[in-house]
């Protein structure tokens, strides 16, 4: 028979989920948001780390995931979309759970409520990558080593299955949490703990032995991993010579992000520890400081001193900030009526909804900061759409080449188009904002390009990307093409006997 309370819980998961799912579907991407989002999708047609598809480590049960909900859609984007908005309401969903088992109901409940809003999350659960799905694993992984901890060894097994599947998903995530692994089954016993060593040793091949078969077997792919790490952590890693300036390019985006997706929980936190150190009370549960000690430090230690990308990697461990901002709340409440704990949640939740509904992308205007709200997502659907349309109804594949910096995506939406990739080092990195076209420069005429001229003899060099002006060495020969939601796109046209230079810069070259 289900207790009152637990049919209690049930109704309050089953609001939280829906009302998740019904909080994104309005703003969900049309088209793939990150240079990683068309790897995945170029992963569902084939796998191939080598390939980057997807890139290193791999992925590969996200990548089984999206080819079986992709026999639904048959759409790259919204098959992972789909994901990203499921996933993150179950993510919401088990914080409840995690937080009733920790703390108490009300915690738990202000913490989903917290992670739902939470305009970092939100903004990941509407674009096509694996971060909700990864955060809904770690919540769940974490929830059952807490209650496995706690005695209830029936979360065991269904634990290690998780955590081994999660490997999967990503390959980091396991790794990361192994400390607090065995720090929850310290006193299970040495039978239960081997047992459950060999399950999830299991389990993990099931996906290991595909990902090694597929990408050429282990020495192969270890090569592989090794090259993709090395692009990035030459400059990033304190143990690869990146120094001191490795250190503060990983702690400025570790701190920044991680305030973003704390956001307004920081407060009752803050204030919590405040009123704390103010009345001397340093009173805490030992072990659950421990544990959660163990689930933040590899990773926070991982992404200050070796690597930090993307800011849904602060997912690992967003959850135990949450749960601490709403413990905060509660205890700062507690002696209050219950009115005026409400109001403190709605007002908090509604600076989160308002941040990401309403927060501008560049708050500073063309300033560095950059905010991942609502507006963001419509604007990198404009951006790319409407380049996409604007070359398809104005210039023919056979006679247009494209040189872009964002190539990813035209290469995987404008297929049928010559392209001329300029990559440019993105901000936080080293040499930002910098060529890394190392070739000598080429002189290119319609012939080398492969491009057959129009009925009036020219051909075209579309400049997709703005942020490839300062390496047009002719602006004063560019023409400009108005996009339907504002901004230009740049192109040059020649005659036949025209060339375009192409290397590091380009630009048109007279005879």
């Amino acid at each position: 028979m289900i207790k009152n309370n637990d049919r209690r819980d049930l109704w309050t998961a089953l609001t939280l989920l829906v009302l998740t799912i019904l909080s994104r579907i309005p703003f969900g991407t049309r088209i793939l948001y990150h240079w990683d989002s068309v790897n995945f999708a170029y992963a569902l047609r084939e796998f191939d780390v080598a390939k980057e598809q997807p890139h290193p480590p791999g992925y590969i049960m996200y990548v089984w995931l999206t080819r079986l909900v992709d026999l639904l859609f048959d759409d790259a984007q919204t098959t992972m979309v789909s994901i990203s908005i499921i996933a993150s309401a179950l993510a919401v969903v088990a914080l409840f759970y995690l937080g009733r088992a920790m703390f108490d109901r009300q915690t738990g409940l202000i913490a989903a409520l917290l992670l739902a809003t939470s305009p970092l999350f939100w903004f990941y659960g509407e674009i096509a990558l694996p971060h909700s799905l990864d955060i809904l694993l770690v919540i769940v992984g974490v929830w059952w080593l807490y209650e496995t901890m706690r005695g209830q060894t029936r979360y065991l097994y269904p634990a290690t299955i998780l955590l081994a599947i999660a490997g999967g998903v990503r390959q980091q995530t396991i790794i990361f949490l192994a400390p607090l692994i065995l720090f929850a089954l310290r006193r299970i016993g040495w039978k239960q703990f081997l047992t459950a060593g060999a399950l999830g040793a299991a389990i993990c091949l099931l996906w290991f032995i595909p990902l090694m078969a597929q990408n050429g077997g282990i020495s192969a792919y270890m090569e592989t991993v090794g090259a993709f790490s090395d692009r990035f952590n030459t400059t990033t890693s304190v143990f690869m010579g990146a120094g001191w300036w490795g250190i503060q390019r990983n702690l400025r985006k570790m701190i920044t992000y991680t305030l973003f997706g704390w956001s307004v929980a920081l407060l009752p936190f803050a204030a919590h520890v405040a009123l704390k150190a103010w009345r001397k009370e340093w009173s805490f549960n030992r072990e659950k400081t421990l544990f959660f000690a163990l689930w933040l430090a590899p990773t926070v230690i991982f992404y200050s001193l070796i690597h930090m990308g993307q800011q849904g990697l602060v997912f690992v461990y967003l959850p135990a900030l949450l749960l601490w901002g709403a413990h905060g709340l509660t205890k700062l409440f507690q002696k209050s009526p219950r009115p005026t704990i409400n109001v403190a949640i709605v007002a908090l939740l509604a600076v989160n909804v308002v941040i990401f509904g309403l927060g501008p992308e560049h708050p500073q205007g063309g300033g560095r900061v950059r905010l991942l709200t609502r507006e963001t997502l419509i604007n990198s659907d404009h951006y790319f759409d409407d380049r996409f349309t604007a070359i398809q109804e104005n210039f023919a594949p056979q006679s247009t080449a494209i040189l872009a910096a964002n190539w990813h995506h035209v290469e995987y939406y404008l297929p049928e188009y010559k392209l001329l990739p300029l990559d440019v080092i993105a901000k936080w990195e080293w040499g930002e904002g910098q060529s890394t076209n190392r070739k000598e420069i080429s002189n290119l005429n319609a012939k080398d390009l492969g491009l057959t001229p129009d009925a009036h003899d020219q051909f075209t060099i579309v400049i997709f990307d703005e942020q490839l002006a300062p390496f047009n060495q002719t602006p004063e020969q560019t023409q400009s093409l108005t996009l339907k939601h504002g901004g230009q796109l740049e192109l040059f046209t020649l005659f036949t006997h025209q060339t375009l230079y192409y290397g590091p810069t380009f630009g048109l070259n007279e005879p």
